[in-house]
């Protein structure tokens, strides 16, 4: 092999688990390049909210929560109906308190000062970083990475992996839109290339607005004899609108307001249909079941509690304001007075602290909706892929026979087998951080051993 250019460690991808990948590789001596197809870094953790899931029970006592990992990982679990591999959930159950402390310590990541709870889990541990944007995470780690001497390429993107007679993997052919060169990998490749939602066959109201969220690398790892797992489930995010495009503001404003403090309705009865505070797969199933888009309510109260930082998620294209209940039925088509028996319902339960209906958690802060009302329609969106390589508890990529192949790592969205049929909201960074901080890790120590 003719190689232009050689290397410790080539990193694929610039997201969470990527830099994160970088950072451990280059500290612990090893030269780093990070490749990223995109021309900008972070890919869709530079999109995404910033909110992880991290077990603190310093942050969580004060407010009297009771939790631990063997609780993270049942809520995991059951997220992904069992078929998760319960090595890897345990891995990043066990790991979240110190990913959490590396961001905030080691990086420099900045939290706001609360703690909430997202559909599918038992108790409050979501952590959302300030502004709620992923963006605030990714440029605190590049910032790391380049005070270690990693270099980072934009509009870099792998067109293959090469092995050896051994089927050791030696480096990976690249293209720019200069070139086309050959990148030798004297250590170690890491995959970290993220998802292929935009590849998904659904509707316009279902796709995400990534195009570039593809199977590319997938592909080239199953070329190369790497085991692909849980390639058939798709996570759909129930908390996204028709009303705007890819992500937009919806999923923040349900996420914080709607679903911790009001409900969603069926615009054809007026009655509610599911646990507004259940995992999502069982509300985007729900959902996905009605024959137009949910109709998410919540009240003036609602917002006080999400606090002030929700009035940067509103957008009167998306969110409607309305003075009474009647006015609210009207705007949407829906029969009043099963709307006003939905309302009651609700905030009889609200007062009960019980969900007789939907088993829904009540928040002690939660207090019976009354006018104004705040209105969104919602409906679900391909948001995440669970299927991918297929990794162990090294973050080493497998062949079918679950042999580890020599020199070829992988972490984040590109791997399957860890969040089952539906991941928990909030563990994507978390896994993102655990595993992206294993792959560089054990391919430092291999190159060590080397």
């Amino acid at each position: 092999m003719l190689w232009n250019e050689s290397v410790d460690i080539v990193v694929i991808g610039s997201g969470f688990a990527g830099l994160s990948a970088a950072i451990e590789a280059a500290q612990a001596g090893c030269s780093v390049i990070v490749l990223e197809k995109r021309d900008f870094y972070g890919g869709n953790s530079w999109i995404s909210g910033g909110v992880l899931a991290a077990v603190d029970i310093e942050i969580q006592q004060p407010y009297g929560i009771q939790d631990s990992t063997q609780q993270m990982f049942d809520d995991m679990m059951r997220a992904g109906r069992g078929i998760n591999n319960p090595e890897l959930v345990r891995l990043i159950c066990s790991q979240s308190y110190s990913s959490l402390q590396w961001l905030k310590q080691d990086i420099g990541v900045e939290f706001m000062d609360r703690i909430d709870q997202f559909g599918g889990h038992s108790v409050p541990r979501c952590h959302s970083v300030i502004e709620i944007q992923g963006r605030n995470i990714i440029n605190p780690l590049i910032k790391r990475a380049k005070q270690l001497g990693v270099d980072l390429r934009l509009n870099t993107s792998l067109q293959q992996l090469y092995q050896n007679q051994q089927t050791e993997i030696t480096g990976v052919k690249l293209n720019n839109s200069q070139q086309t060169y050959n990148l030798k990998a004297n250590k170690a490749v890491i995959l970290a290339s993220g998802g292929f939602s935009a590849e998904i066959k659904t509707t316009d109201t279902l796709a995400t607005s990534l195009a570039d969220s593809t199977a590319e690398v997938l592909h080239l790892a199953k070329a190369i004899g790497a085991d692909l797992i849980d390639m058939e489930h798709i996570q759909l995010l129930p908390c996204a609108s028709p009303d705007e495009q890819g992500r937009g503001i919806a999923p923040v404003f349900a996420s914080y307001v709607v679903f911790p403090y009001g409900f969603m309705v069926d615009v054809n009865t007026g009655q509610r249909f599911v646990n507004e505070w259940t995992d999502r797969k069982t509300r985007a199933d729900a959902m996905q079941a009605l024959t137009q888009p949910a109709i998410g309510i919540t009240d003036e109260q609602g917002l006080i509690n999400a606090g002030e930082m929700i009035h940067q998620h509103m957008d009167d294209a998306v969110i409607q304001r309305f003075d009474n209940l009647s006015n609210l039925a009207d705007y949407y088509a829906m029969p009043y007075p099963a709307l006003q028996n939905t309302l009651n319902d609700y905030n009889k339960s609200i007062q009960q602290r019980n969900d007789v209906a939907f088993g829904k958690p009540i928040t002690t802060n939660a207090k019976p909706l009354k006018s104004p009302f705040y209105a969104l329609r919602l409906q679900p969106k391909a948001h995440s892929t669970m299927g991918g390589i297929r990794i162990n508890s090294q973050a080493m990529v497998l062949n079918k026979q679950a042999q580890a192949i020599p020199n070829l790592y992988a972490a984040g969205e590109v791997c399957g087998g860890i969040h089952g049929i539906s991941r928990l909201a909030a563990c994507a960074i978390t896994e993102c951080l655990v595993f992206g901080r294993i792959a560089g890790q054990q391919a430092a120590l291999q190159a060590y051993q080397k």
